[in-house]
């Protein structure tokens, strides 16, 4: 990671940005835009997610932020069903309107998640980033940097 990330993580468990209670809502509406003809405004930073637990065997379909790097996608989550994706699980993901099939996997890779968190601040900006933790003021006051502490990083390969 670049010297002014924090490769240990904040202090405290970053969680998610909203309460559930606002993803219960939040999400469905994110899903039917997503699937329909309207999903233009919002296809550059969100994308819908289809798995199966691992588990369960159940499928699952979660509107999540993206960044996209040639085939490379990659997605970043505070919540427990990134579990799925540890060792690589088939996925498939509807990127703009389109189906495509791929593979996700956690990465640890500090330079993977050291881009994800840069590529967060310069293009989804400072207010984002800090809203998502992965952007905090350090002792001095300054801005630095850092990987949220609870926080998954998935890279998916688009077939």
């Amino acid at each position: 990671m670049s010297e002014q990330t924090n490769t240990q993580g904040t202090e405290e468990r970053q969680g998610p940005p909203m309460p559930k209670w606002a993803y219960n809502i939040a999400n469905p509406v994110l899903m039917a835009v997503l699937r329909s003809p309207l999903h233009r405004p919002l296809s550059d930073n969100l994308l819908i997610l289809i798995f199966q637990g691992r588990k369960s065997g159940k499928r699952y379909m979660i509107p999540v932020g993206y960044m996209q790097e040639g085939s490379k996608l990659f997605v970043f989550s505070h919540s427990a069903w990134t579990k799925n994706f540890i060792g690589g699980a088939p996925v498939a993901v509807r990127l703009r309107g389109e189906l495509h099939q791929g593979t996700a996997r956690v990465t640890e890779d500090p330079h993977v998640i050291d881009t994800i968190i840069g590529r967060m601040i310069s293009e989804r900006g400072e207010e984002m980033a800090q809203r998502m933790g992965f952007l905090s003021k350090d002792e001095d006051g300054v801005m630095r940097a850092q990987a949220p502490k609870g926080t998954t990083y998935i890279e998916i390969e688009l077939a």
